[in-house]
């Protein structure tokens, strides 16, 4: 379970997060929906120990990933942002990322064989990063993820970068790792996306979650028929009130 309460960050005089609270239970996807420059990334930043809040709380399953280490060992992250070791291949950096996690070396090795055959990187697995586009790194950070089977997973726009078919398989994997009980949360800014695999939405503005619920309690809440058109109302409502 993620579970984010009053979480703040300021940078100075400015309020990146404004006390954003929200729960992700396992299960089930839960999609943060915001524009570039929202909170989103601040957001999964914190939670993942990349940065640290100014105020508030932020945990998996009950640990916070600053005071306990055994809450960095219980989700898989996905950057928006491939950061790799161009000189490793896929395989090495698959490899040091797991032994890090503490995966047996024999299940770390068909762990990496099973991802790299459904992501379909079997082919350039073993040549270096360097050369790969930069779909094939996005795929590469989507196996590291869940290269330990974590209980939750932690996705900043997954599918940037890959192509439609790729689209769709990743967002089919995403709604599979849910059925098997993993709590996910995921940032976007596309209302496709959203609509196509998440139980609960947040959308949030300036830092604050400013609309949150199903995607029917949505609808039916602002009266539209896409979350394309509850996102540009809550947000259009939201400006134009500042």
């Amino acid at each position: 379970m993620i579970e984010v309460k009053e979480l703040k960050k300021n940078y100075g005089n400015y309020q990146a997060l404004k006390g954003v609270s929200l729960e992700v239970h396992p299960g089930s996807v839960f999609v943060l929906l915001g524009s570039n420059g929202a909170g989103k990334t601040t957001l999964i930043k914190i939670l993942t120990g990349l940065l640290r809040s100014s105020g508030g709380v932020a945990l998996i399953d009950g640990f916070s990933v600053w005071d306990n280490v055994e809450g960095r060992e219980r989700f898989g992250y996905m950057p928006e942002h491939p950061h790799l070791y161009d000189r490793l291949t896929g395989r090495e950096f698959l490899d040091v990322m797991g032994s890090l996690r503490g995966v047996e070396e024999t299940k770390l090795s068909q762990r990496i064989q099973i991802l790299s055959e459904q992501l379909e990187l079997d082919r350039v697995i073993d040549s270096e990063i360097s050369s790969y586009s930069k779909g094939m790194k996005q795929k590469v950070l989507f196996a590291n993820s869940l290269i330990n089977d974590p209980p939750n997973l932690i996705l900043d726009e997954p599918t940037s970068g890959l192509d439609p078919r790729f689209t769709r398989y990743i967002k089919r994997r995403i709604r599979g790792e849910a059925a098997e009980g993993k709590a996910i949360l995921m940032s976007t800014h596309i209302t496709s996306i959203t609509e196509d695999i998440a139980d609960k939405v947040a959308i949030i503005e300036e830092g604050r979650i400013v609309a949150h619920g199903g995607v029917g309690e949505l609808y039916n809440k602002y009266d539209c028929d896409t979350i394309e058109e509850v996102f540009v109302e809550v947000v259009n409502h939201v400006r134009s009130n500042n």
